[in-house]
């Protein structure tokens, strides 16, 4: 199974919620490429996913008789070198962020010809550091059910020792659900973030994705959060062990980049059977009730594009996300509270 990363508003979008890692952006309107090494491969027209929605009041690209299609400009917008917190906030439709919680993001130029770039930020999801000479491969969701080492690359790039990646497609991105980008390697298991989904009713997407914190769990974390959960009462957990192997989301709940404690996920399905569980404050073990100070959860074994929301302290954040899993392979959710 599948995991669709984020949501609506929920892990790193890079509307006002800033979830997945959150989108990030930059104070220059030149955007830094310092460091990467970025490539491109021709576009997979057959796979995506579906991860937060930053077209939310975006305007679909009208194609064109000729060989370019740069698509409509946001009316009313902010021009290129303006403040911006999200993609919409822009005539461009790009605001550049190179991680989902920067506050000093300004809205950059569009990719050219209909093409969508792709910059963020690798980041170790254990310790929050940025992940130097790592590849990542963007492909589309669809493709990734079939397979994730098969799918064929939108946009492959090397990370540079800041961690940044910067890559823009070579032909229109033209897939459904959505796209997701891959890391793994060394030190790090295969992980997959959701970067972007196509304009509502299209498998047309926008020029700039919209999550930028691109997540890659170490190996070890995985084993030994494995570990914790086989102390489980619960068959369905064991069932769905270890981790990684079998699939599973790993997810966080936080606040303008920080952790969350006393956040609960929740299916938005009555009928659900994913298991969810809490990392302990001590980081020893896994509890039901919710999350700690480190904002961490597991979602096991969750139905393909399966939705859930968030709540803090009792309270509805109106965030949602869309999970699943695939095996050999980990996602990423990110909830990211205003």
């Amino acid at each position: 199974m599948l995991t669709a990363l984020v949501a609506t508003v929920g892990c790193g979008d890079d509307k006002g919620t800033t979830a997945t890692d959150a989108s990030t952006g930059t104070s220059e309107s030149t955007e830094s490429t310092a460091g990467t090494t970025p490539t491109t491969t021709t576009t997979d027209a057959t796979d995506g996913t579906a991860t937060t929605d930053d077209t939310a009041g975006t305007t679909t690209p009208t194609t064109t008789s000729g060989a370019c299609e740069d698509g409509m400009q946001m009316p009313g917008a902010g021009a290129e070198g303006s403040p911006c917190t999200a993609n919409a906030d822009c005539e461009s439709e790009s605001c550049v962020k190179w991680t989902d919680s920067q506050t000093d993001a300004v809205c950059g130029a569009r990719a050219e010809c209909g093409n969508t770039r792709f910059i963020g930020t690798l980041t170790d999801f254990a310790t929050g550091a940025p992940i130097a000479g790592a590849e990542l491969r963007v492909v589309g969701a669809l493709a990734a059910i079939q397979g994730i080492d098969s799918a064929v690359d939108i946009v492959k790039v090397t990370s540079g020792a800041d961690g940044r990646i910067d890559a823009t497609s070579e032909t229109p991105v033209n897939t459904g659900i959505g796209v997701i980008g891959v890391v793994g390697g060394g030190d790090y298991y295969l992980t997959a973030t959701g970067l972007a989904q196509p304009y509502e009713g299209t498998t047309l997407y926008p020029p700039l994705n919209g999550i930028h914190d691109i997540w890659t769990v170490p190996t070890a974390k995985l084993t030994e959060w494995s570990g914790y959960l086989e102390a489980d009462a619960d068959q369905a957990v064991l069932d769905a062990l270890p981790l990684g192997e079998n699939g599973g989301v790993v997810g966080l709940v936080r606040k303008d980049g920080a952790p969350v404690a006393g956040a609960r996920v929740i299916p938005e399905s009555d009928g659900s059977t994913a298991p969810i569980r809490y990392l302990d404050e001590d980081g020893m073990g896994f509890n039901i009730d919710g999350t700690s100070s480190n904002g961490v959860f597991i979602l096991l074994n969750p139905s393909i594009a399966e939705k859930f929301t968030v709540e803090v302290d009792g309270a509805a954040t109106g965030l949602t996300g869309t999970a699943g899993s695939a095996k050999a392979a980990v996602f990423a959710l990110i909830f990211n509270v205003l």
